[in-house]
């Protein structure tokens, strides 16, 4: 059995008041300790959050009421190998179409990963919250007349912000499609080396959801 040689961690951490997708009515992100050691024991924690906080995946209910779960999506959907496209030198706001996705070459059922640069600025401030380079619908259905397996994106979500116009489009076609998303990726530097490795984003198996928590990785697999 081949092992893998070295694993990277692309996942954001979660945290009490991370930042996360600034819905209308946000609820902040709460982790607080619930058992003691010095008295219950143990230490045991309880966390309130989205499903949408935080590194996760996408499953079609998400946008479609008759889509699949994210328990319902077979586990070997998140994993395969995968391509990272780097649009570092998107301005921010801006869309990511067909043409910016044509310059790096990939395989059909390739996993394709986004990197816009925009995971190592995760804070909160106004620029990462509302300002993320995102997919657009023609860029999501290059990707997906190309066969890929899914599409991960170091933002808080594929689409834009705030317009349904930016926000709709990628979620509808890659969903649509079958296809799975990623959001809140974090990718360092050493995996921008133009290697190919294998993707692995298997999701929390919450039944009936349209979204869990995952912690992405990528091996080096000789």
């Amino acid at each position: 059995m081949n092992l893998p040689t070295r694993i990277y961690d692309l996942s954001q951490p979660v945290f009490a008041n991370c930042p996360q997708y600034p819905d209308d009515n946000p609820r902040p992100v709460q982790v607080r300790l619930f058992y003691h050691q010095a008295i219950q024991g143990v230490n045991k924690e309880i966390v309130e959050l989205s499903t949408h906080t935080g590194t996760h995946c996408d499953a079609p209910r998400h946008f479609f009421n008759d889509g699949a779960t994210i328990d319902e999506v077979p586990l070997e959907t998140y994993v395969g190998p995968a391509t990272i496209i780097d649009l570092r030198g998107k301005a921010p706001g801006t869309s990511i179409g067909r043409e910016d996705l044509e310059k790096t070459a990939f395989a059909a059922h390739d996993i394709v990963l986004l990197n816009t640069g925009w995971g190592h600025q995760r804070a909160l401030t106004k620029t990462f919250l509302t300002q993320w380079p995102y997919l657009d619908g023609d860029g999501a259905q290059y990707l997906v007349a190309s066969g890929v397996k899914g599409v991960g994106i170091d933002a808080v979500s594929m689409g834009g912000y705030a317009d349904p116009r930016k926000t709709n489009p990628a979620h509808e076609v890659l969903l649509g499609a079958g296809k799975f998303i990623v959001e809140e990726l974090y990718f360092p530097d050493d995996v921008m080396d133009g290697r190919k490795r294998l993707f692995c984003a298997a999701p929390v198996k919450l039944r009936g959801c349209g979204g869990g928590w995952t912690r992405a990785m990528l091996w080096d697999v000789d």
